[in-house]
């Protein structure tokens, strides 16, 4: 496995830098100008903690608001649940939905309610709908045929269906859960050098006043923010997997 990798590694560097000539030289001597003019300003760092406020709360109402809808969505998408000509047509809308990248939805929200975090929310609601939609419909189909089976002799209700497999399995949905809250969280960064919010927005604005300390400053809390939730998430996690 590890000599075809290699091979088409060679091969595609060797088109990528073919057609894209970068100049090593200089690319190192602009990261050694960004470090050297760098340094960290306790000047922005209220600002910088403010930007990962608005970043986690974008990424906190997109991933409670796209875990409402995925979970009647995912349930509709699995035929052992839904009528399979239905879970059909949901699995295609969802993946529909996941074929569009999250920083596209970002620009069609600025576009939509112009720049800030509401676009950035609103981008990655829709965007977490339908990648959890298809890590929840693969948790449905998870389930035990019998213990459907059994359920259906006392229910045919999909809702109360959906939400006796969620039970069943509900450690593997959190754990979806807290998977996709860790994404959005980077995610949500990213999409504001398109206007979307967070601390993205911020760190694009001083990037365009050639504000190297600043920059430094907001990158380093993003790091260090992004690792302190990771951590938090790993106990969580751990503990959810235990319990």
């Amino acid at each position: 496995m590890v000599i075809p990798l290699l091979a088409a590694l060679v091969i595609i560097s060797a088109f990528l830098l073919g057609f894209h000539q970068v100049n090593w030289s200089r690319a190192m001597s602009n990261l050694i100008t960004w470090i050297s003019e760098g340094g960290f300003n306790t000047d922005v760092v209220a600002e910088g903690l403010y930007a990962l406020l608005d970043t986690m709360y974008i990424s906190a109402f997109a991933t409670a608001a796209g875990t409402l809808i995925a979970f009647p969505l995912a349930a509709l998408s699995t035929p052992s649940i839904a009528p399979a000509p239905i879970a059909s047509v949901m699995r295609m809308f969802t993946s529909l939905i996941r074929t569009v990248p999250s920083l596209l939805y970002a620009v069609i929200g600025v576009i939509m309610v112009g720049p800030g975090p509401v676009a950035g929310a609103l981008a990655l609601t829709i965007y977490t709908t339908g990648y959890l939609a298809k890590l929840f419909y693969e948790t449905f189909e998870n389930v035990d045929k019998e213990f459907l089976d059994v359920m259906r002799t006392f229910t045919h209700s999909l809702p109360l269906l959906a939400h006796l497999v969620y039970l069943k399995l509900r450690k593997q949905f959190i754990t979806n859960i807290m998977f996709i809250f860790e994404y959005n969280l980077r995610t949500a960064a990213v999409i504001g050098f398109v206007g979307a919010g967070g601390i993205g927005y911020y760190i694009s604005q001083y990037i365009s006043l050639l504000r190297y300390d600043a920059v430094f400053t907001l990158v380093l809390l993003t790091f260090l923010f992004v690792g302190v939730i990771d951590i938090i998430s790993y106990i969580f996690r751990k503990k959810v997997l235990k319990g």
